[in-house]
């Protein structure tokens, strides 16, 4: 009687993990894209690409539905990744992830 009550909190603890993995993942993504895109020329596309680039490489199979979001102003950028982590019980979709990194814009100093 105390089996499946100790299988499902540790597959519970598993699915954690695993949320906290994606959440990493999509952190340095985001960090990666907001670290592209503020290199003079600043550029979004830049940004968004090496973003995509970092998830495609790092967080294949670990994120799904993930999107990049990049918003620049004339002195910083930002970049979001939003997703959902995998799930390991069927049926059930896995918990939502939001990541965001910004940084400022790189001026050349004479």
């Amino acid at each position: 009687m105390l089996f499946p009550v100790v299988l499902l909190l540790i597959m519970t603890l598993i699915q954690a993990a695993l949320w906290f993995y994606s959440r990493s993942v999509a952190l340095g993504a985001a960090q990666e894209g907001a670290r592209e895109g503020r290199v003079q020329p600043t550029s979004t596309d830049r940004a968004e690409t090496a973003a995509e680039d970092f998830l495609d490489q790092t967080g294949e199979g670990l994120l799904t539905g993930s999107e990049v979001t990049v918003a620049a102003t004339p002195g910083s950028i930002e970049v979001t990744v939003t997703g959902t982590s995998i799930s390991l019980f069927p049926g059930l979709s896995g918990w939502s992830i939001t990541q965001t990194a910004s940084g400022p814009v790189e001026r050349p100093t004479p």
